[in-house]
């Protein structure tokens, strides 16, 4: 019969007594499966570990370098925003000069005027259509901003050029543009059609810009003129008129004081009357016309300011 014990014996050194242990066959043949089988899960494990630890190591590198692009993205997208708020600025004030620069004669200003009028409740800022731009089809998709803006900022380049050239030499057709801001206060009318402040419902066309302020406050030439009227009249209260010449001229309406008289020459900024609330008016504000050969035009085209 086959020995269903293993004795191991241990003798220890000196004058001990040996000990000896019985094991069960079974259970030495089952370590010699076990005993593998445990070992290899163990290596299988530590290998799954190193694995698991890389993979650990190498997202928290992939997450950082994440984080840095997008903060260039960032930082990309708002040096693209604040280039191209610039350039539409440039283009904005460009598109201004042209139209202020390029004196219209009445037959030229009725063709514009026979143009549906604009509202006057939205045309309270001066927006330039924008330049059409075609690119090669060669260009990337990543490439198109830049070649856009470079494009465009060599358009505006040449287009501020040409108005250079065109007004170097016209200092005063320079000073007799209306090109500053009358009066502080805030825009509350545009020029166009609106409907009648006055509650009769109708639609109605807007000659001018109005610019609400408290009564006194301060209405400055906007550049050099001759007082051409200075006085009463129909619907405007109080008013003064300035020719600036080249068939251009500006007028300051609902006027509670005014400060010059009838043949006077003004400057730049000279303090012409006083914002009041007389006339056919709703409330204290400036109303602003500018009117080339007699037509009245846009003044915010005119304003070169921000």
């Amino acid at each position: 019969m086959a020995n269903r014990f293993y004795t191991i014996l241990i003798i220890p050194e000196g004058a001990s007594r040996p000990r000896q242990f019985h094991v069960p066959t079974w259970v030495v043949r089952a370590s010699l499966v076990v005993l593998p089988i445990l070992l290899l899960i163990g290596v299988t494990l530590f290998l799954d570990y190193r694995f698991v630890a890389g993979q650990v190591y190498e997202n928290r590198e992939l997450q950082s370098e994440n984080r840095r692009l997008r903060q260039s993205v960032q930082l990309y997208q708002n040096r693209m925003d604040s280039l191209e708020s610039s350039l539409n600025r440039i283009e904005n004030f460009s598109a201004r000069l042209k139209m202020i620069t390029n004196l219209m004669d009445r037959d030229q200003l009725s063709e514009q005027i026979s143009l549906p009028p604009p509202n006057a409740s939205t045309n309270l800022s001066f927006v330039s259509a924008p330049t059409r731009l075609d690119f090669p089809s060669s260009k990337s998709k990543e490439d198109l901003p830049f070649e856009h803006l470079s494009l465009q900022s060599l358009n505006l380049e040449q287009n501020l050029h040409d108005l250079y050239e065109l007004l170097s030499d016209q200092k005063s057709f320079l000073n007799a543009l209306p090109t500053k801001k009358p009066a502080d206060g805030y825009f509350s009318s545009g020029f166009g059609v609106r409907v009648s402040p006055f509650g009769d419902g109708t639609e109605r066309m807007h000659e001018g810009l109005d610019i609400a302020g408290p009564i006194g406050t301060p209405i400055h030439a906007p550049a050099s003129a001759t007082v051409k009227f200075a006085g009463h009249k129909a619907g405007y209260g109080q008013i003064v008129i300035l020719d600036h010449g080249y068939g251009l001229e500006t007028w300051y309406g609902h006027a509670s004081k005014l400060l010059v008289k009838a043949g006077t020459l003004v400057r730049r900024g000279q303090t012409i009357a006083l914002i009041g609330n007389l006339g056919h008016s709703t409330g204290p504000h400036l109303h602003y016309e500018v009117r080339v050969h007699g037509i009245p035009v846009d003044p915010l085209a005119y304003i070169l300011e921000n």
